[in-house]
């Protein structure tokens, strides 16, 4: 059992040792399962080893069903269900319930990983542009990853760049063994393909001045292109916007709003009822289209 480190809580320090203890071997047994959450946790930059990981959800996931069980049969107990959906309440339900607890806990590392490689593809042509600023000054690469890491701007291509300096200044790395360290663990292919580029440079001499320059046009060529491909399919969802969510429902609503001057139903529905339900859905879609809005736009 490895020591607790100064980062860690005494609770979260047992709460490993307990889960270990409890669902280790089972962890052990079942690990090849689950090698999308090993490389998960690898491209999340996750403080926390595999095995550790998987025994804490296997735990977590029995602490919630254990529970479940409990409080769906003292709700169960003082209710008046059948036998029937008595015992199906204190299985079912606390099954669902465990079983959410370990997707949720499975997928966090794949969600922190997708955020982290947003995060640096974003920067990317950025940051590119101040290595190739730098390097043109003739500054060896180790001096360039460690100013790159005093700029916080950058997000996660700063907290790289530290692992990098981190890597030669603390543990005595060289620089191929360094950037090696980075590009295995990196959650971005974009930057992979960058730090790649720079070592095979280093191994064979050559400029690293025009290379960081040429993946820093390259990089900001495509960030331009994308913001241009973004920007024409706004105008696109502006379109359908104003035709479907603005112009027809106004149109349907004028309408209703004649025909109920005259009275009477549609299907045997009230007008002045489709009046209101027209009224919602207006604002229900245009809340959607908000939120589809917001989750496919790219960052830039």
């Amino acid at each position: 059992m490895a020591k607790k480190t100064r980062e860690e809580s005494e609770e979260f320090f047992l709460l490993k040792k307990v889960a270990i203890r409890l669902f280790g071997s089972t962890a052990d047994k079942h690990s090849n399962l689950f090698l999308s959450l090993k490389y998960a946790l690898k491209n999340a930059d996750a403080k926390v080893l595999f095995r550790t990981y998987l025994s804490l959800n296997f735990f977590l996931s029995f602490l919630v069903f254990i529970l479940g069980v409990i409080i769906s049969g003292i709700i169960f107990y003082f209710l008046p269900f059948e036998t029937i959906s008595f015992i199906l309440g204190v299985i079912l339900l606390p099954l669902i319930y465990s079983f959410l607890t370990f997707l949720l806990i499975y997928i966090y590392p794949t969600s922190v990983a997708t955020r982290r490689k947003n995060d640096i593809e974003t920067n990317l042509p950025f940051s590119l542009i101040h290595m190739a600023a730098i390097a043109s000054s003739g500054t060896p690469p180790r001096t360039i990853f460690k100013i790159l890491s005093q700029f916080k701007e950058y997000g996660e291509i700063s907290n790289e760049a530290e692992k990098i300096d981190r890597n030669i200044n603390f543990f005595g790395l060289d620089e191929i063994k360094a950037l090696k360290e980075v590009i295995a663990k990196t959650p971005s292919p974009a930057f992979r393909d960058v730090l790649q580029g720079i070592l095979i440079t280093i191994q064979t001499g050559g400029n690293l001045k025009t290379y960081l320059k040429e993946e820093a046009e390259k990089a900001m060529f495509e960030y331009n292109l994308k913001r241009s491909r973004y920007t024409q399919t706004l105008s696109v969802y502006a379109d359908f916007y104003t035709a479907l969510l603005i112009a027809a429902p106004l149109v349907f609503i004028t309408i209703l709003s004649v025909l109920n001057i005259v009275g009477g139903t549609i299907f045997g529905i009230p007008i002045q009822d489709l009046i209101n339900i027209g009224i919602f859905l207006m604002v229900f879609l245009n809340i959607l289209f908000i939120a589809f809005i917001q989750f496919t736009q790219p960052r830039l």
